[in-house]
């Protein structure tokens, strides 16, 4: 017997979304994309190890980024910190 595994929605994890996007926010951008790669990396590893199929993976993964990403760009438009 087999059973496909359906994680929970990553890009809905909101206290997290938040967590990562104001840390990102606060450190130089080179270091802020090296802290989002490997929370994805993470992610997608975690994912692979509960037995998500691949397609899955990719999906979460991206919605996940494009989160974090999005909530990033809110905090720093709020704060005038784009110039």
């Amino acid at each position: 017997m087999s059973a496909v595994v359906i994680p929970f929605r990553f890009a809905r994890r909101l206290p997290q979304i938040r967590k990562t996007a104001a840390f990102m926010a606060t450190v130089p951008g080179n270091h802020a994309e090296g802290h989002l790669r490997e929370q994805l990396r993470r992610l997608e590893e975690g994912l692979r190890k509960k037995g998500v199929a691949e397609p899955l993976i990719r999906s979460e993964v991206g919605s996940y980024e494009g989160a974090i990403r999005a909530h990033l760009w809110r905090l720093l438009l709020s704060q005038g910190g784009a110039a």
